[in-house]
């Protein structure tokens, strides 16, 4: 016959074990939903700064097209987007315009057939660039990550090439 005392040692040893695993077996379960919050919220930051990349993309294209190039060009554009201080993105945009120089007047940022900054770039009696105008605009989307535990800036960069 089992004695009372061996009944309830073995009682609190099977409650003891029961518990350790439970324990275990929910920490498991925290460290993969903490690991997929956080992914999820890296996608979702880096997918914003795409999205924000294209939009601020086409309206650089519009400014200028719209702008009076006579009286100068659009060379930058900044802005920020979202909650101000830490949170939120920060666009910085550089244009630089391809094409005649008379087309361009007194466009300071264009660029020759070789890449340098500074002078215009024309196929000479070719049509090519004498006949249009293009813009190599370059976007830049910086965001913070807060999981980094020197909060470092992630930036994103989108080159476009647009013809006007």
């Amino acid at each position: 016959m089992i004695k009372v005392k061996s009944k309830k040692a073995f009682s609190m040893i099977t409650a003891i074990f029961v518990i350790v695993i439970m324990a275990t077996v929910t920490s498991l379960v925290m460290n993969v939903t903490g690991k997929t919050v956080k992914a999820t919220t890296m996608q979702y930051k880096k997918e914003q700064a795409q999205l924000l990349a294209r939009s601020y993309t086409e309206l650089a294209i519009l400014y200028v097209i719209h702008k009076d190039r006579t009286t100068g060009c659009i060379e930058t554009i900044s802005d920020h987007f979202g909650a101000s201080g830490n949170d939120g993105y920060a666009i910085n945009m550089n244009i630089s315009y391809i094409g005649n120089s008379s087309l361009l007047n007194s466009c300071n940022n264009n660029i020759d057939t070789t890449g340098a900054i500074g002078t215009t770039a024309t196929w000479n009696n070719t049509g090519g660039f004498n006949d249009t105008i293009s813009l190599v605009i370059d976007t830049y989307i910086t965001y913070k990550d807060f999981d980094d535990p020197q909060t470092r800036d992630i930036t994103f960069h989108r080159r476009t090439l647009q013809k006007l």
